[in-house]
């Protein structure tokens, strides 16, 4: 029998699936970081190697389509594709993390795909070739991101100081209360020393606290921050559907409620995952 192995090399970890040649489920591995821009050539290769230790099975028996985070250049999938090669598998491909997020959503056929965790990006397929909106990271942009709405958070509170506004108590306890601060004092120091995924989980209390104005202008400028990141890729492509990644839209959160009916009136249709990121990596071995 010839195994398939559909490999997701994230930033913090690697997960990987086995399948058979029938596409039935054999199991499931995890595994280190596979980002080839942060982690050595050798962690990366000892992944692999770890990964057919943990099945019992041979690179030559088997068939591996990988998409790894920081792959989104050619001279880095040929360094993944050098680490395959060097460990014995015969029948590979590989691409970005973004690349088989699309094909986990939309299959082989064309479509877009927006990112809104963390921080937010755009992607979409079509003929073959990836495009990209967003992304530069949170000083540049991450518009319509967690990071992005909590930090629109903190702004509120502290504008309101300047502007002389009674800002909600309810809100400023609970930001207190997530921060682990005790005034806006320490929440101004506790903003400052913090990384964009803490700030990011500020986002929680937005999202739950949707009834106050301060709340539903960030929620606003948030759906309309990834529409507009929609309208972008679609510019370039000219496709009509996309589908949602990431805790702030793929979660039943009222910004995704809000996005899919701004979608529907724009005649943009909304696509359900249908597949996991293990099993669109398989997708990219050819039939």
């Amino acid at each position: 029998m010839e195994y398939i192995l559909g490999v997701d090399g994230g930033g913090t970890k690697t997960t990987a699936t086995l399948y058979s040649d029938k596409m039935e489920v054999l199991g499931h591995f995890l595994g280190g970081p596979m980002n080839l821009q942060v982690v050595s050539r050798d962690k990366v290769k000892k992944v692999f190697e770890k990964m057919l230790n943990h099945f019992n099975l041979k690179a030559e028996s088997v068939k591996i389509g990988v998409g790894a985070a920081g792959a989104g250049r050619l001279e880095d999938i040929e360094k993944l594709n050098s680490i395959l090669k060097e460990i014995g598998f015969q029948k590979y491909f590989s691409s970005s993390d973004a690349h088989i997020g699309l094909l986990a959503i939309h299959g082989k056929n064309d479509g877009m795909m927006i990112i809104s965790g963390t921080g937010s990006i755009g992607f979409a397929v079509k003929n073959n070739t990836i495009y990209r909106k967003g992304g530069w990271g949170h000083i540049l942009g991450d518009e319509g991101s967690g990071y992005h709405i909590g930090l629109s958070l903190g702004k509120k509170l502290f504008y309101s100081f300047d502007k002389d506004e009674e800002f909600p108590k309810e809100l400023l306890n609970e930001i207190l209360k997530v921060t682990a601060t005790k005034n806006s004092d320490e929440f101004l120091k506790w903003i400052y020393r913090s990384d964009k995924g803490e700030i990011a989980k500020l986002s929680s209390i937005v999202l739950k606290n949707s009834s106050y104005k301060i709340c539903q202008d960030i929620i606003e400028n948030t759906v309309k921050a990834l529409k507009d990141l929609i309208l972008d890729l679609k510019r370039v492509t000219n496709l009509n559907s996309v589908g949602f990644v990431g805790g702030i839209i793929e979660n039943e959160t009222i910004i995704r409620k809000k996005l899919i009916l701004e979608l529907k009136n724009l005649g943009i249709e909304f696509v359900q995952r249908k597949y996991s990121n293990e099993y669109g990596a398989t997708l990219l071995l050819k039939d």
